[in-house]
């Protein structure tokens, strides 16, 4: 019987690669990393050293992956398969590496298994909070980042920038959450607990992902000026890998939004450019860094730049180019974007049929981001106050749903 390499998936995931991404840096077809972590297919040995370069483990680590234990949850009723075999996976490279050194204590292998579980969470917050289920990532917020807390405190002192990065991490999901909720001094204020993680650890993405989050904020808060100079300043992240162009993408991308915003259309423009010269240099739709960043997404951003410089018809022409299919699964939140948008260019121009489709197409791929985003209520407000039953129908069904009709 097949056994699914969920351990495999979560590396993999961690390091920004989809399916897709993965298969295309390996030249091979995409069927087959889905069939490697179903466990249907075992890639073979001469695929093996790039495979492991890419994830970033030696091949021993990978061997592990590929053959994850099926004993490790005694004990563990309340864990997750896939906490079980993502501890499996790292904690059988401990073993390894400690034995090599003689050791055979029990408690470093205890305490990095605290540190893969809490790993394990916090990437769930993150793919939770991007397939939009912002209630259920509030509700398991509190308990994760105490968990967090706990192992920056308490846990070894040779991990502890493992678990620095890890309170990055979390404090990054905690701004982003705030921010969404349109509480903007809550996210600066978990944006600053993510940068302050990040210079105790050294970690240079940590700080681009806080920087990203502190401009956020501020232009939540309504601080359009000093949001920019967070973003253009950081963007200035230098090296010539994925993770830098990444990064630098992401941040010229709000950049791009925020000088649109003061209507500076030659900087709004010159700033989408350059995010997409880095987007093709990476050649795919990734989610490096939980950023989502790559060719979509830029145009997603050209859309949303259209928006904010109240020109209807030009964020419908780019909204044309997109295939919103491309990106990676489970971005649900960038997908309504782009029908929140289409949806506002639609009713600027009196559109109203094709408005309310795709605001229920925002319903459909993140309906609590309906009910929860102003912008997304004050529009479907608009419509209703000229609605027209038999030319929308569905509107006044969307409205109750969104708690804006009674």
């Amino acid at each position: 019987m097949a056994i699914r390499r969920d351990a495999l998936a979560a590396r993999r995931e961690a390091l920004g690669f989809t399916q897709e991404t993965l298969a295309q840096a390996l030249g091979v077809e995409l069927s087959t990393t889905g069939r490697w972590e179903r466990g249907t297919l075992t890639p073979q040995p001469w695929r093996r050293p790039d495979l492991a370069k890419l994830l970033k483990v030696s091949l021993d680590e990978l061997d592990i992956l590929l053959n994850p234990p099926q004993t490790m949850a005694a004990g563990r009723s309340s864990a997750t398969r896939r906490e079980v075999m993502v501890d499996a996976a790292l904690l059988a490279g401990v073993i390894a590496s400690e034995h090599m050194l003689g050791t055979h204590s029990e408690e470093p292998l205890r305490q990095q298994a605290t540190l893969v579980s809490a790993s394990a969470r916090v990437t769930d917050l993150h793919r939770k909070y991007q397939a939009a289920r912002y209630g259920d990532v509030a509700r398991r917020l509190p308990e994760v980042n105490a968990a967090v807390d706990a192992l920056v405190a308490d846990g070894p002192a040779r991990k502890r920038r493992e678990a620095l990065g890890l309170q990055c991490s979390v404090a990054i999901v905690a701004a982003k959450l705030a921010t969404k909720a349109g509480d903007g001094e809550a996210g600066w204020a978990a944006a600053e607990r993510a940068r302050e993680a990040a210079e105790s650890a050294e970690d240079t993405f940590g700080l681009a992902a806080a920087a990203y989050q502190r401009a956020c904020a501020l232009l939540r808060a309504g601080d359009s000026e000093n949001a920019e100079q967070i973003a253009v300043s950081a963007a200035g992240l230098r090296g010539q890998d994925p993770q830098s162009a990444t990064w630098r993408g992401a941040l010229t991308l709000i950049s791009s939004v925020i000088a649109a915003r003061r209507n500076d259309f030659a900087a709004a423009r010159e700033r989408l450019d350059h995010a997409d010269e880095l987007a093709r240099w990476l050649g795919a739709d990734g989610n490096i860094g939980w950023t989502a960043f790559g060719p979509t997404n830029v145009l997603i951003h050209r859309t949303s730049v259209a928006v904010a410089l109240n020109d209807p018809r030009g964020a419908l022409a780019t909204a044309e180019q997109l295939d919103i299919t491309a990106l990676p699964v489970g971005l649900n939140g960038r997908q309504a974007q782009f029908h929140l948008d289409s949806a506002w260019a639609h009713a600027q121009l009196v559109e109203d049929p094709q408005a309310v489709i795709h605001l229920l197409e925002t319903e459909r791929v993140a309906p609590e981001l309906v009910r929860a985003n102003p912008n997304a209520r004050s529009l479907i407000e608009d419509l209703l106050a000229r609605e027209r039953r038999r030319d929308v129908p569905a509107l006044r069904g969307l409205a109750l749903r969104a708690g804006v009709a009674a």
